[in-house]
This record gives C-alpha cells, structure tokens and sequence, in this order.
C-alpha cells in the first residue's frame, strides 16, 4: 500500500480490537498456511517474509516451527505492528532473536531483489490498492525458486443468527440494520487465485479450498463487533446509548443455540514458485 490509506488508519485505531477480538478467529486457518512453506524449510530455506503481518502471529509461528529459519513482518499499520512488538517481547531468546518487524507496504516491500526463501500473506491481498502491483512485489522478494504461498476469502455468507440478533438489537435502538450485500471486492474464486499468481510470474501455481470455523461465545461475537466490526458506529455513540445497544445485543446473543454463533467461512489457499 502506498501512503496513508483509509485502511491504514482504521488498522492503527482498531489494532487492539483487532489483537483481541478478531485475530483469534482466522489465526487457525492462517497457521495453516505454514504447511505450504513446509517443502521449501525442509531443503534449507531460511529466509520468511510476513506480508500484512498483522500481531505477528503467523511470524511467532514461523519461527518457532522453524528454529533455524530468520523471519521478517512487514505491516503498513502502526498500531498493530506496536502489539506485534509487544507480543514478540513475551517470548524467550531463541525465537525473538530471529523475528524482525518493519513498517511498510505489500506493493513496496523494503528489501532488496530476492531476499527470501518463503513469502507468506493471509487475509491480506483484500485489503491493497493494486493486488497485481503486490504480487510482483512478493515475487521480487522471492530468490528464484522460492514460494509464494497466500490465503484468501472465498464467496460466502458467512450469516449467522448473531448477524440478524445485532441487525434486531439495531432496530430496536432506532438505527438502520447493516447492508450485508454480498458484492464483496474481498472474495475470490479459486481459479482467479491461480489466475493472478500466474499473471504475476508465477510457476507451478497450486490452490485448495478450505474453511475457517470458528465458535463465537455471546461475549466474544459482541466484543467482535462493538469493538472490531462496527467500531466506527459504537466509538461515536452517546455513552448511555451505546451501553443500551451492547446490553441489548449481549441479551439477544444469550437467547440464541450454538448454530447461531458458529462462523464458516469458505477460504482458499494458492501457492506458486518464482521462476
């Protein structure tokens, strides 16, 4: 990303939401993208690179999965490269001496040509101006014959009984429900997943399918949204207005089955070498 994005900002203000609330949902199927680097650390890749590194999960992961292997996190939001920070410090000597973060963005990457072995994006591709401009980027990065290896959204809903509990607890409060119009620019399909790596240089480019599942509590799917989701609404709400809405909400979330909080979302995983 290039100069200070909308995306940008939001990140910075919401990052300890984001830590908190929202992290733990996708961090399962995130890990999971580390099985892609897995052939490459096997015949002496070293050198990994986190683009979108978010909280530095997936780069904690990486270097403790991997103890011989150097691991970089590049993320264009302040605010939540600060808790990656924070977070690598809780770790002992031999994992926080190999992890490295930097302020910066997927379409100009702060690295020389050819770098790294591994380079690993999740949740990430969605959210830069130009995804073909990134892409190259990553390539770059990459020594010939390293892997590129991302994780993206799939069309779906992904519509819970919690979603139409909020959207009820909002018309009770007199507000509008929220637009779940599904022409997302986020979602992907697997076969444009390969299409744009390929597009973008790469060799032997594979995809799979999968999903991400995760079970809301009531108090986890109201922290999700009041201080993640829909942030914005809730930080410029009167205070008393704002606690009627949240006790409201957590009284609807209670009311619901488990269903009504089990989350699947469709997602895909797309890996390729630079040639």
């Amino acid at each position: 990303m290039c100069g200070m994005t909308d995306q940008q900002v939001r990140y910075d203000r919401i990052a300890e939401g984001y830590a908190t609330w929202w992290s733990p949902v996708h961090r399962g199927a995130s890990l999971r993208l580390l099985d892609e680097a897995d052939e490459e650390m096997a015949t002496g890749g070293r050198r990994i690179l986190d683009v979108g590194c978010g909280t530095g999960a997936m780069a904690v992961a990486a270097a403790v999965r991997w103890p011989s292997a150097d691991v970089d996190g590049v993320d264009a939001s302040d605010g939540m490269l600060a808790i990656a920070r924070r977070e690598l410090e809780a770790q002992p000597d031999r994992v926080r001496s190999r992890v490295r973060y930097a302020h910066g963005y997927a379409d100009r990457l702060p690295f020389a040509d050819g770098t790294f072995d591994v380079v690993l994006s999740a949740f990430v591709l969605q959210l830069v101006p130009s995804r073909p401009r990134a892409l190259r980027e990553m390539r770059r990065v990459l020594r010939p014959g390293g892997r590129l290896a991302c994780v993206r959204w799939l069309p779906g809903d992904g519509y819970l009984g919690a979603d139409a509990a909020y959207d009820e607890a909002l018309v009770a409060a007199g507000m509008e429900p929220r637009d779940t119009g599904s022409d997302h620019p986020d979602l992907i399909s697997r076969e444009a997943a390969v299409a744009q790596l390929r597009h973008a240089g790469f060799r032997g480019v594979t995809a799979h399918e999968d999903r991400l599942e995760h079970a809301f509590t009531p108090e986890g799917f109201a922290g999700f949204i009041t201080r993640f989701d829909d942030e914005d609404l809730f930080a410029t709400m009167d205070p008393a207005a704002r606690a009627r809405l949240e006790a409201d909400l957590l009284r609807r979330l209670r009311a619901l089955p488990a269903d009504g909080l089990r989350l699947e979302l469709p997602i895909v995983y797309a890996s390729g070498r630079r040639g």
